[in-house]
């Protein structure tokens, strides 16, 4: 029986034979080795060649000059990947990535690198010609692929890839320090059990948030944004205007939603999109007035609050990010002071009652609240209680120096307001309302005169404070007059006190993703 071996142009070959018998032609036998043996090994290394930049690469090119559209779609490649029948492929554009199509393979010829794919789902527009083509691990029909799926799509050329490992298992363990490494199959078949479950949100530029505000009420993107949207990768450009309510109503949160058509959405309601499919992808707060742009407080024109604009990566690292405000690009803060049922309302929202020690709040229901239950008081370990419920805290003394700047200073209200309101002297220069001269919010921190060397039992039955320090007052009150303003701070109020000029503003760390 003669043994031969072909080394194939289409992987790097020259086409040439060399059997084991004595051919005159072809055979190493009879003295055939003298002048087959190292050409036959160099044939050998280019095969090795190619198949090592191809599976580096995972990808290839076409010059083609093809439109952007769905259907079957014809390519000449230039042979650096052998395809097979049934791979989902990524066929996009070197010089604009935006301008793309998806699509699986339905015939390629190695001879001659033709490839016919059938796109389902496409990005951009235009007849291009400077293609490149990656296998892909996403299935555009709506679904990733499961990594019996990748193998099956990738033993077509698996198979015909030579192994120089007597094994699977050999290759894997690497026994010897040449064949550590994986097979195709198990590459695509880990790309495959790694792939992400909820879905693509990416921006050109992430360190800013997706949103811009254009007017008091119109809203457009800013970067450009490729999201996954019911199964389909869309294609957002920057500059993209929203679609937005007819009606704006002051005071209100709306949530920004990215539709199956590719176009953006905004609407008040945080749960259910405006169509069937739609993808919540941000959101911003509509303000009963303007933000200070000096220091003598805002305005009474109703507005989009622009440091309150939020996307999937560029958002308050709480749970909820409604009703706050972005701090000098380091912090969140709330809008709004806390008002009395935040379980039902969230922490920040207008025209309700303002938590105090008079009012005080309802009991978190993650420190024992049934969500009726007031605490009795007000004190400094009931509003770090409640703000933690959240994921938030009071702000430290910087940072309400920070949030509050643009207040009208040295100056308050006149008479408790009761509940949370516009009185536009006292919003800052980040949108917080009611920052100053309305309510004293305690602080985070613990300082001041320490009181008497024993055991003080101030904290509701939680235990004793020994030789404890006060607790912070930020801001000053309705009744505080030239004593209020942003840098105002008491530090002679016990933890324990609750009276009904304190309150609480919530605040929590800036996360960007990526």
């Amino acid at each position: 029986m003669t043994n031969s071996v072909t080394f194939p142009v289409n992987l790097g070959g020259d086409g040439s034979t060399v059997t084991d018998d004595d051919n005159a032609s072809t055979g190493l036998g009879n003295g055939g080795h003298r002048t087959r043996f190292v050409p036959a090994m160099g044939q050998v290394v280019a095969v090795a060649n190619v198949l090592t930049q191809r599976l580096a690469a995972n990808s290839d090119t076409s010059t083609s000059s093809v439109a952007i559209g769905t259907g079957t779609k014809s390519f000449t490649t230039a042979k650096f990947y052998t395809w097979a029948v049934g791979m989902w492929v990524t066929i996009s554009s070197a010089a604009n990535p935006a301008n793309y199509m998806f699509g699986q393979v339905t015939s390629y010829t190695a001879g001659t690198g033709a490839l016919v794919v059938d796109v389902d789902s496409v990005g951009g527009s235009g007849t291009l010609s400077d293609w490149t083509i990656a296998l892909s691990a996403y299935n555009p029909v709506g679904s990733y692929l499961t990594a019996a799926d990748i193998g099956v799509t990738v033993q077509g050329y698996d198979a015909d890839i030579p192994t120089v490992a007597a094994s699977q298992a050999e290759m894997e363990a690497g026994t010897s320090e040449s064949l550590r490494t994986m097979t195709p199959l198990r590459i695509a078949q880990a790309i495959a059990a790694l792939a992400p479950g909820y879905g693509l949100f990416r921006k050109a530029d992430p360190t800013v948030v997706l949103f811009s505000k254009t007017g008091n009420f119109t809203v457009s993107t800013q970067t450009a944004l490729y999201v996954e949207v019911n199964g389909a990768i869309k294609t957002i450009a920057s500059g993209t205007v929203l679609t937005m309510p007819g009606t704006a109503t002051a005071g209100t949160d709306y949530a920004i939603w990215a539709k199956t058509d590719g176009t953006l959405e905004a609407t008040t309601n945080h749960t259910s999109p405006p169509t069937t499919g739609a993808r919540k992808v941000g959101g911003f707060h509509y303000a009963p007035g303007g933000n200070a742009t000096g220091t003598s407080g805002g305005n009474t024109t109703a507005q989009i609050n622009q440091y309150s604009f939020w996307d999937l990566k560029f958002r308050p690292a709480c749970p909820d990010p409604r009703g706050m405000t972005l701090i000098a690009g380091g912090f969140w803060a709330d809008i709004y002071l806390t008002n009395t049922d935040p379980g039902t309302n969230g922490t920040s929202k207008y025209n309700v009652t303002i938590a105090d020690g008079s009012s005080p709040p309802k009991i978190p229901t993650l420190y024992g609240g049934n969500g009726s239950t007031a605490y009795g008081s007000l004190t400094w370990f009931e509003a770090q209680e409640v703000a933690h419920a959240y994921g938030k805290r009071p702000l430290y003394q910087s940072e309400f120096m920070a949030a509050a700047y643009g207040t009208t200073e040295a100056s308050s209200i006149g008479t408790d307001q009761g509940s949370t309101i516009l009185n536009a002297a006292y919003t800052s220069k980040w949108g917080l309302i009611q920052a100053t001269g309305v309510m004293y919010v305690w602080g985070q921190e613990r300082g001041g005169p320490y009181g008497a060397a024993s055991w003080n039992a101030n904290t509701n039955g939680r235990g004793s404070e020994y030789n404890a320090p006060n607790a912070a007052l930020f801001g000053g009150s309705w009744d505080g007059g030239a004593a209020s303003g942003s840098r105002s701070s008491v530090w002679s109020y016990a933890a324990s006190g609750s009276v009904s000029a304190v309150g609480l503003r919530c605040a929590c760390d800036h996360l960007i993703l990526d």
